[in-house]
């Protein structure tokens, strides 16, 4: 016999649709790398793959349906064949399985129940299945025909709302601060950060990936001021280690041009470089006003 699966309940149809909406949203993001971007696109749809579409019950089995690959579980001595009760989900923690995306799956440890393991979508149509191998917990949209269809009883009630487990308050939670990091992140478009010159060094104040320059490390005659605009080979192209957004990039990027270096840009077209002599890295900075920040280090570090 064939059983569809229950519809996703209130929490897994929000945490569901938050999730989605922040990983596509980081995946369609410019300023993301492209693997990045991949593997969030992969998760998303690996664990749809994994998540359950239905059950069957037949041969002394249930199968599990899935788009990956369909999990069959023995019947051949079941203890216990019921609707689940609301403390079955008390003291609920997540081994290792998903706890909202698409469904409820994987390994789950409660107070009552121990070790089991979900194929659900819905706790408030959950039945408990144990045998002498595991306990199961499935969410068949008929409960009262998939209890029978395996030989239980019907007269256990279904829970109309469950206890225990994941609220939609603790998702609506978690999805208000996913995305507002988003928001912050996208948002984010300070000036560009001081600097402090001396004879000896330069230091660029930036809030997360400061830096000091020691002037011997820099090829002071050759500071001069790069336009993007005509010189698109020092544009970035791959974020190695910073922030990055489209109004403000810090850290270490790799440009156009093959090389790895430190840039500091506000948004500007007008950077000063730096470069660096031997294996020192070459910086990238935007000043207030290139052409006189240039001309500053120049003078400072070539008297």
């Amino acid at each position: 016999m064939t059983f569809s699966i229950a519809p996703y309940d209130r929490t897994l149809k929000v945490v569901t649709a938050l999730s989605c909406a922040l990983l596509l949203a980081i995946a369609l993001y410019p300023h993301v790398p492209i693997l990045v971007r991949g593997l969030m696109l992969l998760s998303v749809a690996l664990c749809y793959a994994y998540s359950p579409r239905g059950y069957e019950v037949g041969d002394r089995r249930i199968v599990v349906k899935r788009m990956i690959g369909d999990v069959r579980i023995p019947l051949e001595s079941p203890q216990e064949a019921r609707a689940a009760a609301s403390d079955d989900f008390s003291g609920c923690i997540r081994v290792f399985g998903n706890g909202g995306l698409f469904g409820y799956y994987g390994r789950f440890r409660t107070t009552k129940l121990g070790s089991c393991t979900w194929y659900v979508t819905d706790r408030s149509k959950a039945v408990v299945v144990v045998t002498d191998a595991k306990t199961i917990v499935l969410s068949p949209a008929d409960t009262t025909g998939f209890l029978a269809a395996i030989g239980a009883p019907a007269s256990a009630p279904v829970l109309s709302t469950p206890s225990g487990g994941t609220g939609i308050g603790p998702a609506l939670v978690i999805g208000a601060i996913c995305l507002a990091a988003f928001a912050l992140h996208f948002l984010y478009s300070p000036a560009p950060p001081s600097y402090t010159l001396t004879p000896e060094a330069l230091t660029i104040h930036d809030r997360f990936y400061g830096v000091t320059l020691k002037a011997d490390a820099v090829d002071a005659g050759q500071i001069r001021v790069v336009d993007l605009n005509r010189e698109p080979e020092w544009r970035s192209t791959w974020k190695v280690g910073g922030f990055a957004n489209a109004n403000y990039q810090s850290g270490r990027f790799k440009v156009a041009n093959g090389k790895t270096v430190r840039l500091y840009r506000a948004g500007g077209d007008q950077l000063v470089l730096l470069p660096g002599k031997g294996s020192e890295l070459t910086v990238l900075y935007q000043a207030q006003n290139p052409e006189k920040f240039a001309a500053e280090v120049r003078q400072e570090w070539l008297r």
